[in-house]
């Protein structure tokens, strides 16, 4: 007997106990309403439902499926995605999956310009670094989809970022950005220690400097090779003058 008590409005029933056990031994723990059951428990009754849109991980649009009812009064069906699938809507797949196709197609090119404009970026992000290399917190995949959005203009969502793992230690990383379907794109995640762009920035400025004074100086050496000496007399006999290579007679 489960000593669970009961929800409001039902009675006491028997169920399965073994989620206890589970929890004692360490494994995932169950709930025990997933495992009580209660006559017309709106938790456990689905319902059927036709798909209005592409759900990802659910359905895509003209799908008839059988989802939770909590998932489809709380989800699905206040935004749009989906509908009770009545003989009315059902006569409605065709119409439903033309639609959707065409919505793929310019949705597809769409993220595909996107894809393009970011293929091969490198996305720099400064972090304060410890002594020890390490970062102070972590570069997650909502950073990366934040500079991505300010650099595109598009709102990209971090669950397009295909990150495994935090980033901890600064370095490149390649990472991989699925923007829709079968649009994907490769960038590299540039971790660099705060300050480290404004340094970078400093230098290329230097380097642009650097050329042009050395080239006002070759062009000051020039002028003052080329100009005539202020000293110099051009009647004045330059060395070597009277020596003709003959001797002259006594």
């Amino acid at each position: 007997m489960c000593e669970h008590p009961p929800r409001a409005g039902t009675a006491r029933r028997n169920c399965d106990t073994s989620h206890l056990r589970n929890e004692r031994a360490g494994e995932e723990p169950v709930r025990w309403y997933d495992v009580c059951s209660y006559p017309n428990s709106a938790r456990n009754s689905e319902m059927k439902v036709i798909f209005l849109e592409d759900v990802a991980g659910a359905a895509d649009a003209g799908e008839v499926k059988d989802v939770k009812n909590g998932f489809a009064r709380n989800y699905l069906l206040p935004r749009g995605l989906a509908a009770p699938a009545t003989p009315g809507q059902l006569q409605r797949i065709r119409a439903i999956e033309a639609a959707a196709k065409q919505k793929r197609l310019q949705y597809s090119e769409e993220w595909g310009e996107v894809a393009a404009l970011i293929r091969g970026m490198e996305v720099p992000v400064e972090v304060r670094v410890g002594p020890n290399g390490r970062l102070f917190g972590s570069v997650t995949g909502r950073h990366i989809a934040d500079r991505l959005s300010a650099a595109t203009g598009r709102t990209i969502d971090h669950r397009q970022v295909l990150l495994g793992a935090a980033i901890h230690e600064p370095g490149d990383y390649p990472v991989n950005i699925r923007l829709y379907r079968e649009v994907t794109a490769e960038i590299t995640v540039s971790v660099v220690p705060e300050g480290y762009e404004a340094a970078q920035a400093a230098d290329a400025e230097s380097e642009d400097d650097a050329p042009a004074s050395e080239e006002s100086a070759y062009e000051e050496y020039e002028e003052e090779v080329q100009s005539p000496d202020d000293d110099y007399d051009e009647d004045e006999d330059e060395p070597g003058d009277g020596i003709t290579g003959e001797e002259e007679e006594p």
